[in-house]
């Protein structure tokens, strides 16, 4: 059951508790990874949500990162959302042993067990053990951070769903921050806490992944629609909290700088101004046909002019 948390509002931006995320993903107002398509091409936004020719993979299929989120965040949903495979079942019949003619007793046995499994279990997602012990190792790595104890000391919640209002374009918009923090007496203006997990958490590493992936524009517009709805005199800060994905599951903590959230802002307001017009117009253009220099990353420029490769 939803619930509506009796806090203050302004222009209409309201917060739901305890949202599915299926259900939260097919709501109408536009998410950030839609205003990253945008940034893209117009054509990517229309092709990925508009006429929808890139549907998301089936339920069945886990993110790595969902577990460890689960675990950490909301460890009480793990037995509503996941099941643990045996170590002794057989592998699932491939499509060759289903269409067969006369299927052989292996066959029909792994048939039984995994119709019997499926039946019991729904659509939970299915998990080895390996991967339940890496993403625990996960989960109790990032409780020794100092911002966990934020998160224990302070009210918050995981996964709240806030819709609200752009100012501007009059854009109908939603976000769904791993926690935050309400505004309390030592977090005036909020917290908002963002989980990662990444091939390598250390700096440059993860610097490179929050650009390859607009973290900086995820984190403006959460900041935003945190702000219109808990109606604070500055918008909240902004922590990343990273953790490797693979052994031995290495965790970092980040605060976003001013210059993260800077160019954030600028790239959340202009892909705004670009999906109203787009939307205004009804034009979804590709790339420009124009015939364009090309050249190598500054940093690998810079390692050019800074060493001698000879």
């Amino acid at each position: 059951m939803n619930t509506f948390v009796d806090l203050p509002m302004l222009q209409g931006a309201k917060l739901i508790e305890n949202m599915s995320n299926d259900e939260y993903h097919a709501q109408a107002e536009f998410s950030s990874s839609q205003l990253k398509d945008i940034l893209r091409s117009g054509a990517h936004f229309y092709s990925h949500n508009i006429i929808k020719e890139h549907e998301k993979e089936s339920k069945k299929h886990l993110d790595f990162g969902t577990l460890a989120h689960t675990l950490f965040l909301e460890p009480e949903q793990f037995d509503n959302e996941f099941v643990v495979v045996p170590v002794d079942a057989p592998r699932r019949p491939t499509e060759t042993m289903l269409n067969a003619k006369k299927p052989s007793e292996d066959t029909l046995a792994r048939i039984a067990f995994w119709n019997q499994f499926d039946a019991e279990h729904g659509e939970k997602l299915i998990i080895s053990a390996e991967q339940l012990d890496g993403a625990m190792r996960i989960a109790n790595n990032l409780r020794t951070l100092s911002t966990f104890q934020f998160m224990r000391n302070e009210y918050g919640m995981a996964e709240a769903s806030i819709f609200f209002t752009d100012p501007v374009y009059d854009l109908q918009l939603r976000v769904r921050p791993d926690w935050h923090i309400a505004p309390c007496r030592n977090f005036p203006n909020g917290l908002i806490i963002d989980v990662k997990t990444s091939r390598d958490a250390r700096p440059y590493g993860f610097s490179k992944q929050c650009g390859d992936y607009g973290y900086d524009l995820s984190a403006a517009m959460y900041r935003e629609g945190f702000q219109q709805y808990y109606d604070t005199e500055d918008k909240p800060p902004f922590i990343f909290l990273v953790a490797e994905n693979d052994a031995p599951y290495n965790v970092k903590q980040y605060k976003a700088s001013d210059l993260l959230l800077s160019v954030g802002e600028a790239r959340y307001n202009k892909a705004k101004a670009l999906l109203a017009e787009s939307l205004l117009i009804d034009e979804w253009d590709g790339y420009s046909k124009e015939l364009e220099d090309i050249g190598l990353p500054s940093y690998m420029a810079k390692q050019a002019l800074e060493h001698d490769f000879h």
